[in-house]
């Protein structure tokens, strides 16, 4: 009396999780910037007014620009909680001559 044994390798899984990781995080981005954008719109349309319209598209502008800069953002404050102990006097302004 034979036996088989059927092998699933962990690769062809880790492969299916990281598309199916990447795959959310790209629709989270697109999300995010169409609930933003809405967002504006009611906004707009509750208030009726240039004011909120600008104030509004005010936020959407600052709220993509921290968004899509969030690496950089990241990489900076790691930088500066790493490097603490070891920062540098901020630099001088050279004297003015009389």
């Amino acid at each position: 009396m034979s036996t088989t044994t059927s092998v699933v390798l962990a690769a062809p899984i880790k492969e299916i999780g990281d598309h199916l990781f990447s795959m959310a995080g790209e629709w989270g981005e697109k999300a995010l910037m169409i609930v933003i954008l809405i967002s504006v719109v009611i906004a707009v349309a509750t208030k009726m007014s240039v004011k909120a319209g600008i104030g509004a598209l005010i936020g959407l502008v600052v709220c993509v620009s921290l968004y899509q800069s969030k690496d950089a953002l990241s990489e900076a404050l790691k930088e500066e909680i790493a490097n603490v102990g070891t920062s540098q006097p901020a630099p001088s302004a050279p004297t003015a001559e009389k």
